[in-house]
């Protein structure tokens, strides 16, 4: 083994990779041809460091003891050629350039060496072109390298990707559509088909428009319509959707999510399509649990109201008739009895008792179930309002656009409580000094509004734990199959809207 070291000054900056520049290793079993080729390399400006080989076991223990940037070989050495050599080399897993220099070589073993894997060769007698030839086997073994690694790049991408897709609860698909396709297809779908469809990769592959076949086909309508307007950048499209049923018993729901971008004459959709069955059975028994609630709730008020009924008429009929009674028979002992000052001073005492006995049971039994509602819900709400201006000494005023309403008991009893509840609130929070109502109805629904013009009101008033009388609207108005909408700005007052369909109604003459 020998080494021989080029001039410090180098005219290749792809060689130079350290301090020692280009390390070279040279299979070659002849000194002069090795000083030859030094030379060579000193004439190129080369900077760099060769060491020569001539047996297999020195070439093998230098690949695997340093690092080298070029081999080059002679073709026929002692017991061993250029091809030996170059298996050796490749099998070292080195991605290095090889070349091979020969006193004699045929085109044929030339062109079999490059198929093995040589990067060039050369004759001895042609060894100016050395150093173009490490140069550009070089470059050749960078660009090599580059590409290894992007391919190694792009298999761990893909194996992400591939690990991803098989994991997600769904599949990831591409589509394509446009105006110039009668309907969208698809070219590729994810692994994942086989659990969500239960059906192979292939069919889908084979068959373009097998995938909408899937769905029902209002659904698989609704997505045509979505894939055929042109994708906004950056903007993912959703849709909802029903796999066939088949027969089975429950509607299986899928979620899709995908983002298009023109290609040619054609939207390419790249998007992911999630299984949400169980999302949809869960939000079904929701909606199952509040119309159960409703139910109970609206059975439950319905009742209410009765007791309220029934207690009130018990306190006007029997309370009130006993103590009207009683109060006779007190009035009569004041006539009767003998002057005494201090007996018509208890009697008097009595009589103010009683009366406020009277007044109270009145007011409990009105509280109760005004017996106003038995004339309708339009003088209700007019006397309700009346009432209010006399107890809060705040201005305002009741408009209707119909003289009569004939509604049934329960929902005139639930447009009394809703104002009620909004006046209640008005005085408790709102600081107004105006409140101004009108029931307008038309052919099949009718609407309660409730302005005032105190301090407003905030979302963040609306979603309150505590706001139970906005709550209790609701419920009144979704047992009629209602809305109830609540809007204000602070210092701009508030309004309270309620629409509830009617089926039928009796309407008087209009007022203008």
């Amino acid at each position: 083994m020998s080494e021989s070291r080029g001039l410090p000054p180098s005219l290749l900056d792809i060689s130079n990779f350290s301090d020692g520049g280009l390390k070279i290793l040279v299979v070659e079993d002849n000194d002069s041809d090795f000083e030859l080729m030094c030379y060579r390399l000193k004439q190129g400006g080369l900077k760099y460091t060769a060491t020569r080989v001539d047996r297999i076991d020195e070439l093998r223990r230098c690949l695997e003891h340093e690092e080298w940037q070029v081999v080059i070989s002679d073709h026929n050495l002692p017991g061993f050629g250029s091809e030996e050599a170059l298996k050796i080399v490749r099998d070292s897993g080195l991605n290095i350039p090889f070349i091979i220099v020969s006193g004699s070589i045929g085109e044929h073993v030339a062109v079999e060496a490059m198929r093995a894997g040589a990067d060039d060769y050369l004759m001895k007698d042609k060894m100016a072109r050395l150093v173009p030839a490490i140069e550009r086997s070089l470059r050749a073994a960078n660009e090599r390298r580059s590409l290894a690694t992007a391919e190694q790049a792009q298999r761990e991408s893909e194996r992400r990707f591939a690990a991803i897709a098989e994991n997600i609860p769904g599949i990831i698909f591409q589509m394509q559509s446009g105006p110039s396709m009668p309907r969208p297809t698809v070219p590729f779908v994810s692994e994942g088909v086989v659990r969500l469809f239960g059906v192979p990769p292939r069919l889908f592959l084979e068959n373009p428009h097998y995938f909408f076949e899937q769905f029902e086909p209002t659904d698989a309508a609704a997505l045509f319509e979505i894939l055929m307007e042109p994708p906004r950048p950056g903007v993912a499209v959703t849709w909802e959707g029903r796999l066939k049923n088949y027969g089975k018993r429950l509607d299986r729901w899928v979620l899709m999510n995908a983002v298009g971008k023109p290609r040619g004459n054609l939207f390419v959709w790249d998007g992911v399509l999630l299984d949400i069955s169980d999302r949809k059975e869960a939000e079904e028994r929701l909606v199952n649990a509040k119309t159960e609630l409703r139910l109970v709730t609206t059975e439950f008020e319905k009742r209410r109201e009765q007791e309220r009924g029934a207690i009130a008429r018990e306190i006007h009929d029997d309370m009130g008739g006993s103590l009207t009674k009683l109060k006779a028979d007190v009035a009569w002992l004041n006539k009767t009895l003998s002057p005494d000052p201090a007996v018509q001073e208890k009697l008097d005492d009595m009589l103010e008792l009683i009366e406020h006995l009277l007044t109270s049971s009145q007011k409990i039994a009105k509280d109760l179930r005004p017996g106003i509602l038995d004339y309708g819900v339009i003088p209700a709400l007019e006397w309700q309002m009346n009432d209010f201006q006399k107890r809060t000494q705040i201005q305002g005023t009741f408009q209707c656009n119909v003289d009569e309403l004939d509604l049934d008991a329960e929902k005139n009893t639930a447009l009394f409580r809703i104002l009620q509840e909004a006046l209640t609130n008005i005085v408790k929070h709102a600081q107004a000094t105006r409140v101004d109502v009108e029931l307008f109805v038309s052919e099949n629904e009718l609407s309660l509004e409730i302005r005032d013009n105190g301090r407003g009101i905030e979302n963040t008033d609306k979603l309150k734990e505590t706001s139970f009388g906005l709550r209790g609207m609701q419920e009144r108005v979704a047992a009629f199959e209602g809305w109830v909408d609540v809007s204000g700005s602070l210092g701009l007052g508030t309004t309270v809207m309620v629409s509830i369909p009617i089926s039928n109604h009796t309407g008087g003459a209009e007022n203008d």
